[in-house]
């Protein structure tokens, strides 16, 4: 029974604190470009009436842009020698904090995973019959091996709609899948849309 209650509060925790971590950087944005944007446009409350149409939707686009350009120049800072240093710095002091460690960590190598970049990228997307047979689903390639009979087998990352960053790891026969026809890229789109945005046309056969 303890098991079981603590099975069930860990299996709580790897799907809530995912999705909570999304919410509160969203929110996060949001804050910051809603603020940056009614900075960046005080001077313009001297010379227009505040109250014409639309002034608070152009604060707001302000406040984005400025937050694209920083985020931009941070990856490009994080990408030179010093900026690597720095990164590397910060990363040790949240890594050796007690279960915050283990959820940077895992959240990076799921972001590098999606935008190709890092040691951790999925090599392909498959398409897979789970859970049962006739009913299908996206496997995303992490890596490879083979058995003491030679027989190859894919291991893969089935990620859950709407949240791609939880999961469920499976090692998979090579024969029991097929190339989905995507890259990484759609494929995660299709999850996070939960197939909204995705081609007419599939590539699977019964």
């Amino acid at each position: 029974m303890g098991n079981k209650i603590k099975n069930s509060f860990l299996a709580g925790l790897a799907i809530t604190i995912p999705i909570a971590l999304a919410v509160y950087v969203l929110q996060a944005i949001l804050a910051i470009t809603i603020t940056l944007g009614g900075k960046v446009s005080e001077p313009l409350k001297q010379l227009v009436d505040v109250t014409f149409p639309g002034f608070n939707l152009l604060s707001s686009i302000i406040g984005l842009i400025i937050v694209i350009i920083y985020l931009i120049l941070i990856g490009a800072l994080a990408r030179n020698v010093v900026g690597k240093r720095v990164v590397a710095w910060l990363e040790g002091i949240f890594k050796n904090i007690p279960f915050i460690g283990m959820i940077y960590t895992t959240t990076k190598q799921i972001i590098e995973s999606i935008s190709g970049g890092g040691s951790h990228s999925f090599e392909k997307v498959v398409y897979i019959e789970y859970p049962r047979k006739n009913i299908w689903t996206l496997g995303f390639v992490t890596s490879e091996s083979t058995n003491e009979a030679n027989e190859e087998f894919y291991h893969l990352f089935v990620p859950t709609t709407p949240n791609p960053t939880s999961g469920f790891f499976l090692i998979v026969p090579k024969e029991e899948t097929s190339d989905a026809g995507v890259n990484v890229e759609e494929g995660f789109r299709m999850i996070v849309s939960s197939g909204i945005v995705s081609n007419k046309k599939n590539s699977i056969v019964k």
